[in-house]
Formats: C-alpha cells, structure tokens, sequence
C-alpha cells in the first residue's frame, strides 16, 4: 500500500474512476463450440481439451477441465454448500485449434470444396477440420420436441380462428353500429 502523499498513491486514485472499455470484438472466428484446442500459456499449458463456451464479446473462451478455480457456493435449503471447481475464462489468443490428423495444434485457413461449401483447413498438414454438432445446436431455447405445451399457450387450432373483421368505417360509425336503438 503507498504512502497517501506519494506518486504512486495518486496514480492509483486517478484510476480508481476510470471506467475501462470492453476489448474490440473479434470479427471472424475460426474456433467454434465442441471443437478440440490446446492451451497455449497458463498453468494448463500444452493440455488439450474441448471448448465448452465462447464469448465474443469480450474474445473469451471456456476449455472444459482446464483453466479451473475453486468457486464458492453458499449453502442452500437442501444444499450444504461448498467448493466447486469450474472453469475460467481464457483469451482467444491463448488457445489454438488442433488437427485431427496428428493430434498437435495448428493454423486454418479456409477453401471451397467441389460443391461450393466453405471448410476449415489446417494449413501444415492439409486435412479439413470439420465443426461439430454442438456447434450447430442452439442453447437459448428449447428444441421443438422437447417443449411440453402449458395452460398458457395457445392451441393451434385458436390461432387458424378469425378475430377480426376488417371493415370500412370509422372507430365512432362501428361503435354506432353495434349500440341498440331504444324504442
């Protein structure tokens, strides 16, 4: 802790208010979630695992089992509480693909196929890395199998009723039209 009078206790009150702006995102992304990457600096340095997250926001990744910190979680009605190990984030930049032809991390590039469908190549040894499912699969909502209908939703066959009755007169002359005469 510096002196409250010195050089450095005064840099540090200046940034105390200095808001950082988030990192420019990162346009093109060759990584995609489920593919296999190997960690290129930290404490898990040359491991090689799945990628389980990606925000591009901020150009992070999540390696399943690697990079982990012990989390703390406060006890609960039924739960006790405790440690638990999960996974930190890590700079896109701190990871590289692996190629599945030798199992050691690699460079892509990217080529058209005869049928005009753009892949990933590694660029040392030429084999095409393909995505995998879980990269095709979308986790903000359910599939439309597994939804269970509730007393809430509306039933197909209320939503092919007709409501509305388009017509040609004002709002004043169809409130008119519907009031009864007396008499």
């Amino acid at each position: 802790m510096p002196r409250p009078w010195s050089a450095a206790a005064r840099r540090l009150r200046q940034l105390k208010g200095v808001k950082r702006k988030p990192p420019e995102p990162i346009r093109r992304w060759k990584m995609v979630r489920g593919d296999s990457v190997e960690v290129l600096a930290g404490k898990d340095k040359g491991k090689q695992g799945k990628l389980i997250d990606i925000d591009r926001k901020l150009n992070r990744v999540f390696v399943q089992g690697l990079n982990t910190h012990l989390k703390y979680t406060p006890p609960r009605d039924d739960y006790k509480g405790g440690y638990i190990a999960s996974e930190a984030p890590l700079h896109y930049s701190k990871v590289a693909l692996v190629d599945p032809a030798d199992m050691k991390r690699a460079r892509i590039g990217y080529q058209y196929r005869g049928d005009g469908e753009k892949v990933r190549v590694s660029n040392r040894t030429g084999t095409m890395i393909p995505k995998p499912l879980e990269s095709k699969e979308r986790r903000d909502f359910k599939t439309r199998n597994a939804y269970k209908e509730g007393p809430k939703d509306t039933r197909p066959d209320d939503v092919q009723t007709r409501t509305y009755r388009p017509s040609l007169l004002s709002f004043e002359e169809e409130i008119l039209s519907q009031v009864k005469p007396k008499g």
